[in-house]
């Protein structure tokens, strides 16, 4: 007993560490944030109004993406799993453990890497219509006035127009 409560400590550190490397990578979609990269750059704004506002959640589309998490619950599930049965079951054990633990460290990934945002429908003044997604760090409402700021790389973002 004594033996599996040592190795869940030793467990239990990794997968902390691990799990706040990958909420670290999560992608930073606050419209107050910008990039090194943009300092100095000119963006080409455009006046409107927002005329859709709607909740939406960003994160990684496919579970692919998510190799840190599978890796990590892969190599947690294979440990986890190798303290159990003997002679061809220990290898079995460790198999599906490899298995059961690489799919939830990669969902446990993708969900650590979900981020709640908005979607922004701007009616633009010469009539046109653009959508953006950002992130949910500013309230927008049906109406108000806006600038939209488009940047040479094509990122867009909205702000409060207070002119």
């Amino acid at each position: 007993m004594k033996t599996s409560k040592n190795f869940t400590q030793i467990l239990l550190i990794p997968i902390l560490a691990i799990s706040l490397i990958i909420s670290a990578c999560a992608t930073d979609i606050n419209s107050n944030s910008y990039s090194d990269t943009h300092v100095g750059e000119a963006a080409k704004s455009y006046r409107g109004k927002i005329v859709k506002v709607r909740q939406v959640k960003v994160g990684p589309d496919q579970l692919e993406k998510s190799k840190t998490g599978t890796l990590a619950g892969g190599v947690g599930g294979a440990m986890l799993g190798s303290q159990f049965g003997s002679g061809s079951g220990k290898l079995l054990m460790t198999a599906g453990g490899a298995i059961a633990g690489a799919v939830g460290g990669a969902y446990a990934e993708k969900a650590l890497k979900t981020q709640d945002a908005l979607e922004l429908t701007v009616e633009l003044k010469n009539g046109e219509l653009r959508t953006i997604v950002q992130g949910k760090n500013e309230t927008f409402r049906k109406g108000e006035k806006v600038l939209l700021m488009i940047y040479e790389n094509g990122r867009s973002k909205i702000s409060k127009d207070n002119s």
